[in-house]
């Protein structure tokens, strides 16, 4: 009987087949392997019965490689798991409902370097060869091996074929040269290339300005770049904006686009001189539509594109319908793929100034793409794949420098990073959970104890890492609180408010209304706080783009409720502080959202209730709220609009609003969700 090892060392770590040569295949082909084999005393002998096991386990590891490279998978790279997919393996999702959670448990999860929680990556992340490759001055990420041959060349002495990762081609590259491909929809029309937009740049000053503005208002909300490296572009826009490229046109008119929605009124008129946002906003909106369609927004080949469609996806959150920005982040996540921005930059080996810019913009497009699946009411898939980007550094932009070869450690404590790592730090554990379960959170099997166990262990984690570090006198500091808080009332009223669309408010204990009721009052009172705050006044723009509709509504409903109360007096109050504050319910006017209209309605309904309360204790002098005034006096609830722009059925406008049967999973998706 042979004494020959039945496997080389490498081959047995890894669990495949070993050829037994020397070397054997699989160490030839990794480079960095040497084939070694154990030692074997030479009086060791296998028995007939060890040896028709070995036979079996061979024959039932040749069977099992077979299936793996049915499934488009290779046995020989080391993992076990398919290369189908680039985003890779999407978790298997369990419908049921775990009987137990322990928010503290780290099984299924680890820390990166940050100290931030991360799902346990596939093996198929470590090992798979993919990378970026360049091909007429155009970077797309390859790691499906169908395109490896792309990039092969016969060298002139007959050596063997090395692929050259730097230099490849592929149809979809083809495609954007246009080689031989017909236009497609989403392809840059004929008429984008015509339109000039030159002229459209403001002054120099004015530019200067504006770039500024972004920089306080914007900026520190989005963190997607470095400011010193988009300085210098910014500076060729004020003085020389004909020699931008067209990715970098895209980007400058998005800056310009979403610096003015920060502003105010009086802001534009002092900055660009003149009183009319809306038609700055219309101009900047259709400027920055032409520069994306002219570098091909659907088929994005630069970063500046990504975030220039990401910006402009942020500025149209409050002008156009969320199913269609939804759709938009989803072409944008596919670019964001090509270019591999889901895979990490130090697994690509890339330059460290690149691979963090490279995190910074697929983090925040995951912020913006959470946001949009909350307002249309769908899951976000994102959170199931298992994407390594690491989350960003906790630095400042200044910490960065283009020629650095390694990245400096984490500061400790808040940075001005620290107002987007507060949101990223939520969205790994929106993760982590998605991937225990879909939306299990919601779900009535769980019982109170356990939601409040994990709003408790996400607290404590937001408190240790960010609140504790709160200084009240610094602007950014109370800003992240408010928006801390606000957050953890968001979780513990989703976690507690009742999801079944027959679900009467009368039927719910006195004490859950009483404990819901001052989950949203806090949520009302913390946005009151954000827009009357003069320090955090650059930031109003983002409490309106998140405003929390439904924590409104269930005031509004209880205020109808309670009418007879003596808390009504304090919630007519909390209601018509928000309608003064929030710009749209203070100056509503035909044509007008539906999420607005249906806000508008139920106010003046409740406030029916309230008043025939007060004649009936034959109060003489009621004072009507100012919102209720104001909503009254312009009609819309029984008008309807015929130029086009809004149409309210009389029907609904009229019928008889229920207090009692709210669809809160409508409200918590906002009403893109039932009417888009």
């Amino acid at each position: 009987m042979s004494t020959k090892p039945i496997s080389c060392i490498n081959c047995a770590k890894r669990k495949v087949r070993c050829d037994r040569l020397q070397p054997c295949s699989h160490c030839k082909r990794r480079k960095e392997d040497t084939c070694e084999y154990p030692a074997i005393k030479n009086n060791v002998s296998l028995t007939p019965l060890v040896e028709g096991l070995v036979k079996q386990q061979q024959e039932r590891i040749d069977q099992l490689e077979q299936i793996i490279r049915r499934t488009g998978g290779d046995p020989d790279s080391g993992h076990h798991e398919s290369a189908a997919s680039p985003l890779g393996r999407v978790s298997q999702v369990s419908l049921r409902t775990p009987s137990s959670f322990d928010p503290t448990s780290k099984q299924g999860i680890k820390r990166d370097y940050n100290g931030i929680f991360r799902p346990n990556e596939p093996a198929s992340y470590q090992t798979r060869e993919a990378h970026i490759a360049d091909h007429d001055k155009q970077k797309g990420y390859i790691e499906v091996p169908m395109w490896y041959s792309w990039s092969e060349t016969r060298k002139p002495d007959g050596e063997e074929n090395v692929p050259q990762r730097k230099e490849m081609s592929s149809p979809r590259r083809q495609a954007q040269q246009g080689t031989s491909y017909h236009r497609a929809l989403l392809d840059p029309p004929m008429v984008a290339s015509a339109i000039d937009i030159a002229h459209r740049h403001p002054s120099a000053k004015a530019t200067t300005e504006l770039w500024n503005v972004f920089l306080t208002n914007v900026h520190p909300l989005t963190k997607m770049f470095f400011d010193w490296d988009k300085a210098p572009m910014m500076r060729m826009a004020a003085n020389d904006p004909a020699s931008l490229s067209p990715s970098q046109e895209a980007l400058v008119f998005a800056i310009y686009f979403m610096a003015v929605i920060s502003l105010t009124e009086a802001e534009c008129k002092e900055i660009l001189d003149t009183s009319e946002k809306s038609s700055l906003l219309d101009d900047f909106q259709s400027s920055a539509e032409v520069a994306l369609e002219r570098v091909g927004y659907a088929s994005a080949t630069d970063l500046l594109i990504l975030q220039a469609l990401n910006l402009y996806v942020l500025a149209m959150r409050d002008r156009a319908k969320p199913a269609t920005l939804f759709s938009l982040m989803g072409i944008a996540t596919r670019s964001a793929q090509l270019l591999g921005l889901h895979r990490d930059g130090d697994f690509l080996e890339l330059p460290p100034i690149v691979a963090e810019e490279r995190r910074r913009t697929w983090w925040q497009m995951q912020q913006v793409e959470l946001f949009l699946t909350l307002v249309v009411g769908c899951a976000p898939l994102s959170v199931y794949a298992n994407w390594d980007t690491k989350i960003p550094r906790n630095l400042e932009d200044s910490d960065f420098s283009p020629d650095m070869r390694t990245l400096p450690p984490n500061r400790p404590g808040l940075t001005s990073m620290s107002q987007v790592m507060q949101t990223y730090e939520i969205l790994h554990y929106i993760q982590d959970l998605a991937q225990k379960g879909a939306a299990w959170f919601q779900s009535t099997n769980v019982s109170a104890t356990g939601r409040d166990a994990i709003v408790e262990y996400i607290r404590k984690e937001l408190v240790d890492k960010f609140l504790q570090y709160c200084e009240l006198v610094n602007p950014m500091h109370l800003n992240i609180q408010i928006k801390v808080q606000s957050f953890l009332l968001a979780v513990q009223r989703s976690a507690r408010q009742p999801l079944l669309v027959n679900t009467r408010i009368s039927d719910m204990p006195k004490g859950d209304r009483d404990d819901f009721l001052k989950i949203c009052t806090k949520t009302m009172d913390y946005y009151i706080l954000a827009m009357i705050t003069p320090s955090i006044s650059q930031w109003r723009w983002h409490y309106q783009y998140y405003f929390a509709s439904p924590a409104l509504v269930y005031v509004i409903v209880e205020a109808h409720h309670r009418a007879a109360t003596a808390e009504a007096a304090g919630l007519w109050t909390t209601i018509n502080d928000v309608c003064e504050l929030h710009p749209k319910l203070r100056n509503m006017r035909a044509g007008s959202d539906l999420e607005l209209t249906a806000i508008a309605r139920l106010i003046t309904r409740a406030w029916q209730q309230r008043q025939t309360y007060l004649e009936r204790q034959q109060v003489l002098e009621i004072t009507k709220p100012s919102c209720v005034v104001k909503l009254e006096a312009h009609d819309h609830l029984e008008k309807i609009e015929m130029d086009g722009q809004y149409t309210l059925d009389s029907s609904i406008a009229s019928d008889p609003l229920d207090f009692e049967l709210i669809d809160w999973s409508v409200w918590e998706s906002g009403p893109a969700g039932q009417f888009y």
